[in-house]
């Protein structure tokens, strides 16, 4: 292909716009770094919850704190892949700790709850009326089970005893919690618009401190009914928050590759919550979920338990389905249809990997998978972008001859295309047919949690960028990724070997559009760049050997003289 002066100066302006537009972008303070985990401000929180019959949401207010002066340290409950630090004082899960996965510095693991100032933790418990806390009654671990009983008083007087029960799976992320509500006195006890609190999540880049391309912040909810909703944490408060507020089996906040899910055999009603976090220039929103236990009334010497599971580790389809087959849904790997595609696609890609030992070789080897699927109809479009080729020449002629009668010009195309045997579309039809696969392998790559901070040669981490080394320029360290860049290369290559039947304009577009995926795809994870790079890779092969298998079948036909 020809790079005449047109396409040389769009190359250069290409490149401006690659080396100048992350400088740029922070000098103009479009973009900033990643959020620090303890932020310099904190805008109010807002709260809403609904009767148990609701009608109409609450009006937005704070619940009340429990007042205590009582001081225990705290306790730990673990098994290998996370632990619990749980306040005796305020049966509050303060942090929760994943032990195989380290923030973006590597520098300790990711730590979940209490990241936002006004942070309760999960499980804590409040009501319309200040809870002060009398007395522990006992506190007892055993193993990966812990139960406390603290004797509370309101802001009435009245007195009642809540006990917790926490118990960790012997492995993986899920656990079971208890709350029993007993009254051990005389009088019936009333304890109003009690809420249990299912923790908060902050968006994947204040949490890890991972540059993050796309941000994936929401809530998910599963209705008492089994219809499936999702909210963005970022949306405005009037569809945020929902009114009425719904009974659901579950409530979900997940960001990119972690999720907090509160779950429960009886439906309970939704309670929301958001705050922000701002670090001098942005706010971030601070979603938190829970369940609104209601007035619960108790006469002399009757208790009343509630019982829920809980979730809150990495979004990984084997764990979340083991969890709750429902709670799937939680991934968002893609949009719509290729969901269900991009989850077959990550099923694939972890077998592949329990097979080779690597997540680099298994994306190798789930992209050759794919291509290999593909390979006759790719084989057919080439084939017919090749005869679209060879009868190019003709069909300028018939444009030129009849170009004053464009109903007969259309007729004469159409008559050459039948004769010659070929179909204008037949190139583009297999490409078509091909997009929403390679979408949403592109989604499975982008989405996949077991990717995050996996090396493979060069690649320090499979979800970042492969930058080996950084160039200083007068204004800039321009990093250098030696995968997009041989991706582009091998883009060029592959539009210089394609057969292609199109108008000058057209080709110059054609050749700039590896420069534009550069400057697109500059900062790409590399999981991502390794699978583009490997499809390319593939064409190039398979192209070529359909040009030598051509130029056999030509030398074998007799030359008729």
């Amino acid at each position: 292909m020809k790079f005449d002066k047109d396409i040389i100066v769009g190359i250069i302006i290409c490149a401006a716009v690659l080396f100048g537009w992350d400088p740029l972008c922070k000098y103009m303070g479009w973009t900033s770094e990643p959020v620090p985990a303890t932020p310099v401000q904190t805008a109010p929180a807002v709260e809403k919850t609904a009767p148990a019959t609701p009608v109409a949401a609450a009006p937005e207010k704070k619940a009340a704190a429990v007042k205590t002066t009582v001081k225990l340290p705290a306790v730990i409950l673990a098994n290998k892949d996370l632990s619990y630090k749980i306040s005796p004082v305020t049966g509050s899960v303060d942090s929760i700790t994943l032990a195989d996965y380290k923030n973006a510095a590597q520098t300790g693991p990711v730590v979940l709850e209490k990241i936002s100032p006004n942070a309760r933790g999960a499980f804590s418990l409040s009501g319309s009326m200040s809870w002060e806390l009398e007395n522990i009654l006992f506190s007892r671990k055993n193993g990966n089970k812990y139960v406390l009983s603290r004797r509370m008083k309101d802001a009435t007087g009245q007195i009642f005893i809540v006990t917790q029960t926490w118990e960790l799976a012997e492995k993986g992320y899920a656990a079971k919690y208890t709350v029993n509500f007993a009254n051990p006195g005389k009088n019936t006890v009333n304890i109003a618009d009690t809420v249990l609190c299912g923790g908060e999540l902050p968006p994947w880049g204040i949490v890890s401190g991972d540059k993050v391309r796309i941000p994936s912040h929401r809530m998910d909810y599963m209705t008492a009914e089994g219809a499936f909703g999702d909210i963005k944490a970022d949306k405005k408060d009037s569809k945020f928050f929902l009114t009425p507020a719904p009974a659901v089996k579950w409530v979900a906040l997940d960001n990119k590759y972690f999720a907090a899910i509160l779950q429960s055999k009886t439906p309970f009603i939704l309670n929301q919550r958001r705050e922000y976090l701002n670090d001098g220039k942005d706010n971030y929103p601070v979603i938190a979920s829970g369940a609104w236990l209601g007035s619960i009334r108790l006469a002399p010497g009757e208790s009343k338990s509630f019982d829920f599971n809980y979730y809150s580790g990495p979004k990984i389809i084997a764990d979340l389905d083991a969890f709750d087959p429902s709670t799937g849904k939680v991934m968002h790997l893609a949009w719509g249809p290729l969901d269900y595609l991009a989850r077959l696609l990550l099923w694939l890609l972890i077998k592949f990997n329990a097979l080779l030992g690597s997540y680099g070789w298994s994306i190798i080897l789930l992209t050759l998978v794919v291509r290999l699927v593909f390979y006759p109809l790719t084989a057919r479009g080439n084939a017919s972008m090749k005869k679209m080729q060879l009868v190019q020449p003709k069909l300028k002629e018939i444009r030129e001859k009849y170009k004053d009668n464009p109903q007969l010009m259309n007729s004469k195309m159409m008559e050459l295309y039948r004769t010659e045997g070929v179909n204008p579309f037949g190139g583009c039809l297999p490409i078509l047919l091909q997009i929403p696969v390679f979408f949403a392998l592109y989604a499975t790559l982008d989405g996949a949690v077991e990717l995050r901070q996996v090396s493979f040669f060069w690649c320090k981490d499979l979800a970042a960028a492969d930058t080996v080394a950084r160039l200083p320029l007068y204004f800039f360290n321009l990093p250098i990724n030696p995968l997009v860049l041989a991706m582009t290369a091998l883009m060029v290559l592959q539009q210089h070997m394609t057969p292609m039947s199109m108008d000058p304009v057209q080709k110059k577009m054609m050749a700039l559009m590896p420069i534009v995926m550069l400057f697109m795809l500059y900062d790409l994870p590399s999981g991502l760049t390794l699978y583009w790079t490997v499809s390319n890779l593939f064409s190039i092969i398979q192209l070529k050997l359909q040009q030598r298998s051509r130029s056999k079948e030509n030398q074998s036909t007799p030359v008729k003289g």
